[in-house]
């Protein structure tokens, strides 16, 4: 079987709107045993929320497993009984590590943040966090995104906020995203062999296929890139584009 590890948000869609011809190449893939793992650097939404989302837009059953994301990877490598968390991010990231049997508590009161993505940034918020790391409390961040594609333009993501931190602090950041450690080291403990990495960005989708050594296709469909876009094993417009190279 061929595993094929394809990025969400600028590759499947774009906010909730799927893109032109994902649906249907997408059926082609599984009738062809196709087995597709979609790998998101989404920490704002929760994969029960994504499989939703997923099966809404794609007319299709979505297994979770196939579902990898910085949440499910914090949960998996961080024991929850060791942290009392300040999370720095949306409401359903928070009601997820609450479900996830996570000590959710004040900053003041923590002994470790984690840093997730809010649609707005908010600036008084990150420096009462940076002094708090500056007394010594753990930081995590989910992923280093700078931006998100929506339907109409890119956003601030959680990078903006881990970048602000690190900066100001000259530190390096642990985070759960691609293409850094975490994310690797995930598919090498599930033992997950990856043929193809689909996605739109180099610093996260194709740095990560170049990790864990799978062929690398870069689509154009979502954010500018700020990298050398040739470092990509082969370039497409979309996602629609992918069948006469896999197939």
């Amino acid at each position: 079987m061929i595993n094929l590890a394809s990025d969400l948000d600028g590759t499947i869609y774009k906010g909730n709107k799927l893109i032109d011809g994902v649906e249907e190449t997408y059926r082609l893939l599984i009738k062809k045993n196709v087995n597709v793992i979609f790998t998101t650097n989404n920490s704002s939404q929760s994969p029960d929320v994504l499989k939703l989302k997923l099966e809404d837009l794609l007319n299709q059953k979505i297994n979770i497993e196939n579902i990898i994301t910085p949440l499910k990877l914090f949960k998996f490598y961080v024991d929850h009984s060791k942290y009392k968390l300040y999370v720095y991010g949306s409401n359903n990231l928070k009601e997820f590590l609450k479900n996830s049997n996570y000590s959710l508590t004040s900053l003041e009161k923590s002994n470790a943040i984690l840093i997730g993505r809010k649609d707005d940034i908010n600036i008084d918020e990150i420096e009462k966090i940076i002094n708090y790391v500056k007394k010594g409390k753990t930081i995590y961040c989910l992923n280093k995104d700078l931006t998100y594609p929506t339907e109409s333009e890119e956003l601030p993501g959680n990078g903006a906020v881990v970048k602000i931190i690190e900066d100001n602090m000259k530190i390096i950041i642990k985070s759960f995203g691609k293409p850094d450690f975490f994310y690797t080291q995930y598919f090498v403990d599930s033992k997950i062999k990856v043929d193809y990495v689909v996605g739109d960005r180099i610093d996260t989708d194709i740095n990560f296929a170049k990790k864990i050594n799978a062929y690398s296709i870069l689509v154009t469909s979502g954010v500018s890139n700020f990298l050398p876009e040739d470092s990509a094993d082969l370039k497409l417009n979309s996602f629609s584009e992918i069948i006469p190279f896999i197939i």
